[in-house]
């Protein structure tokens, strides 16, 4: 059996490390609650995944491998950009477990670049899982009263005759919302009913 190398490995260090993004590989970011189903969904096609200290799933991918226009809540690609340079805190090898940055699906020889356009189904799939159909149009968050073109449902207000009126956060907003509701409540049957998917 031979041991393949990787064409990259993070450099020696005994913190988290700030790598310039599209070096080695750009990263796709994901808020938990995406980034969590989309993990379980990709399996064994997943590569390396990083998770930071708050929950947030990145995924190393080929370099130029993405478009910018994914349009998906809470999802992000780090590239760099023709005027600056994006980091991202990278942990050492050996950490594998947290609660600080590391790496949830290690760096290894069967893990290292993701599939980008299987993350982007994974991902894509998730989203209307955990937030339910993207409305049509920007709407604005509760909370910075600012539009969002990622509105995600927080709180829906239901009539005898189905849903009157959906409360929309940004991705930042979305998790301060002060309600026992979880988002993904709001794909019940009103919710769906009120957004054609039933």
């Amino acid at each position: 059996m031979t041991t393949r190398t990787l064409p990259w490995k993070p450099p020696p260090a005994v913190d988290v490390e700030a790598l310039p993004v599209g070096r080695w590989w750009d990263a796709v970011r994901a808020a938990p609650m995406v980034g969590e189903r989309a993990l379980k969904t990709l399996g064994d096609e997943t590569g390396a995944v990083i998770q930071d200290k708050r929950g947030t799933l990145y995924w190393l991918v080929k370099v130029g491998s993405v478009e910018r226009n994914w349009q998906l809540r809470g999802v992000r690609l780090l590239a760099e950009l023709a005027d600056e340079r994006t980091y991202l805190g990278v942990p050492p090898v050996s950490w594998t477990t947290g609660p600080e940055a590391h790496w949830r699906v290690p760096l290894g020889p069967d893990h290292y670049l993701t599939h980008p356009w299987r993350l982007r189904e994974a991902l894509a799939e998730a989203d209307r899982a955990e937030y339910g159909l993207m409305p049509e149009g920007r709407q604005l968050c509760y909370h910075c009263q600012l539009p969002t073109d990622e509105p995600i449902p927080v709180d829906a207000q239901t009539r005898a005759n189905g849903v009157g009126k959906i409360t929309y956060a940004c991705p930042t907003h979305a998790p301060l919302y002060p309600t026992s509701q979880h988002p993904r409540t709001l794909t019940s049957a009103p919710a769906a009913e009120h957004e054609g998917r039933r």
